[in-house]
């Protein structure tokens, strides 16, 4: 019964163990506002989420500025002129840190969990622009109070909810799989192959999660139409989250190998004890 006992805990160590990495992943890159902006910073240098931003963001700040019919073909160079800097500008690096944070805040908020898709929200780049604008005219311009532009679809939206709901679960899963194979250490007639069985374990995890990781781009790319803001979005951030775990997937094989070269050891020094033993 001990051995019986202390097999399947090992085995129920492992299962919790490879739900609690990508829950405790989702809770510190997803769910977290500061791994958030972390994890989607690098986006801000692509050319085709740069030239996507831009074609929404000029239209949104001259229809919000109030200039008078008559000037508006001015104000539409002036506007195409700026915008074709603005991705140079010195200060579109925390513009678009502000507009991840408050596309978090918008697609996180409590009052949020039935929306249809996810949105981009612009407001911090469109004031940027805004204030370029102003510059240029020697005037003062406002940008728009919001700008919300839809980079997800109702599929990625309900990937986004069922994040939420996992990532709340990544430290009791964590603490659950620590018990369960503390329990089975307690249990196990031979520690050294339990904990050589636990190792092994989370290496089969590691590579499957590994497999999986491969994948992911790819689910992020099939939402939305070719060369859509949302094929785009999805795809970038995809590479980004796929980049990201892999880190965790490295360091949970390092676990996994830990623990089987500990088990193994464990058993060459229980075995070398017994012949010795044996030997009197």
């Amino acid at each position: 019964m001990r051995t019986v006992l202390s097999a399947l805990s090992v085995l129920l160590a492992v299962v919790l163990a490879a739900v609690a990495v990508p829950a405790l992943w989702l809770d510190r890159n997803v769910v977290d506002e500061s791994g958030f902006v972390h994890l989607l910073e690098p986006m801000g240098n692509d050319k085709d989420i740069q030239s996507t931003l831009v074609s929404n963001l000029d239209a949104a700040v001259l229809s919000s500025a109030g200039i008078p019919e008559a000037l508006k073909p001015i104000a539409q160079q002036a506007v195409d002129a700026v915008a074709k800097g603005l991705v140079s500008d010195p200060g579109f690096p925390q513009a678009w840190s502000d507009t991840l944070r408050a596309t978090h805040q918008v697609n996180f908020s409590a009052d949020r969990a039935s929306a249809n898709a996810f949105e981009l929200e612009l407001r911090p780049l469109a004031d940027l622009l805004a204030r370029k604008l102003g510059a240029s005219l020697n005037a003062n311009i406002a940008g728009p109070p919001s700008l919300t532009v839809q980079v997800g679809t109702a599929q990625q939206r309900s990937w986004l909810t069922n994040a939420q709901d996992l990532a709340r679960l990544g430290l009791p899963l964590a603490f659950g799989a620590l018990l369960a194979l503390v329990l089975g250490l307690l249990c196990a007639r031979r520690r050294g192959v339990a904990l050589a069985w636990a190792g092994l374990g989370l290496l089969v995890v590691a590579a499957l999660f590994q497999g999986a990781d491969g994948l992911i781009p790819a689910a992020g790319s099939a939402q939305g139409n070719a060369g859509s803001m949302s094929s785009t979005f999805g795809a970038r951030a995809a590479e980004l989250a796929a980049a990201n775990f892999e880190s965790w997937i490295v360091a949970l094989a390092v676990c996994g190998a830990v623990l089987l070269v500990v088990g193994a050891v464990l058993g060459a020094v229980r075995r070398r004890r017994r012949r010795a033993e044996a030997s009197f």
